[in-house]
């Protein structure tokens, strides 16, 4: 766990550093859906990942899949963790929107850090082609948010994370195929 801390900070850090002499603003429209977080939600989406085991599939909504992502977070990485929760919005052709929101202290002038890709399998495992990245105002994306982009999908190639064949998105859900 302290190894996996370690490396998000790092990650932050280097997400910073990209943004430090980026230009103003997102360029993408963001969804302005409600997300509600929640242990009760998380456990709605453990139960759903589990039933699509057994039938190949598995359906989440962004409530489920924001709460499963941060109360999993939260328990696994304890109180060092810099981050608080994680919101995301599914849109159609495999969109994503992700907003960091991190603990007070973490980053100066605002404490949330903005995502925005699309989502295929690779490798049977879920992996997101970050297009933008964006915190304070500024934003950044092509090759400046590459590290950033390596990082997460290393940490979704966890093969405990399972054998995944397809995704698909429509507005507000994620569809999984699960293999065996």
């Amino acid at each position: 766990m302290l190894r996996k801390t370690w490396a998000l900070s790092l990650v932050l850090v280097l997400l910073m550093a990209s943004l430090a002499g980026c230009a103003m603003g997102s360029q993408s429209k963001w969804p302005d859906r409600q997300i509600t977080i929640s242990v009760d939600e998380a456990l709605a989406a453990q139960d759903a990942a589990l039933g699509g085991l057994a039938a190949g599939s598995a359906e989440l909504t962004e409530s489920q899949f924001s709460s499963f992502l941060s109360v999993l977070l939260q328990q696994n990485s304890g109180a060092n963790t810099p981050i608080k929760n994680i919101w995301t919005w599914f849109e159609p052709d495999n969109q994503v929107f992700m907003r960091v929101e991190l603990n007070d202290g973490v980053m100066l002038g605002g404490n949330t850090i903005d995502l925005v890709g699309k989502l295929s399998v690779k490798d049977q495992h879920v992996n997101i082609d970050l297009q933008e990245a964006g915190a304070n105002g500024y934003s950044v994306a092509g090759d400046a948010i590459a590290p950033v982009n390596a990082w997460i999908n290393h940490f979704l190639a966890d093969p405990n994370l399972g054998v995944i064949v397809n995704v698909s998105t429509d507005t507000g859900k994620v569809m999984l195929g699960i293999g065996g």
